[in-house]
């Protein structure tokens, strides 16, 4: 099974001038198809990975979009188990 890694840079909205929790809502797609619908909620300025387990095959272009309601920024790759530190 191929995967991809998401990782959320930094998620979070401005009240005032203090950062706060926010949601935001990010759609994985390999090649053109989308493979994974994840809603994230939280404050972070830290990257926090996921991995995503897929079926479509390996090599293709892989993207994220995503809608937040603040500042977010977000990465995916593809990603092979040889980068699994539990392999």
């Amino acid at each position: 099974m191929a995967r991809v890694k998401l990782t959320v840079r930094r998620l979070y909205a401005l009240r005032g001038e203090r950062m706060v929790s926010t949601r935001a809502t990010a759609r994985v797609f390999v090649g053109e198809t989308l493979i994974a619908t994840e809603d994230i909620t939280g404050l972070t300025e830290s990257p926090v990975s996921k991995y995503l387990d897929h079926d479509q095959a390996e090599g293709q272009p892989v993207r994220v979009e995503w809608d937040c309601e603040g500042i977010a920024d977000m990465a995916v790759v593809e990603w092979h188990d040889v980068h699994d530190s539990r392999s």
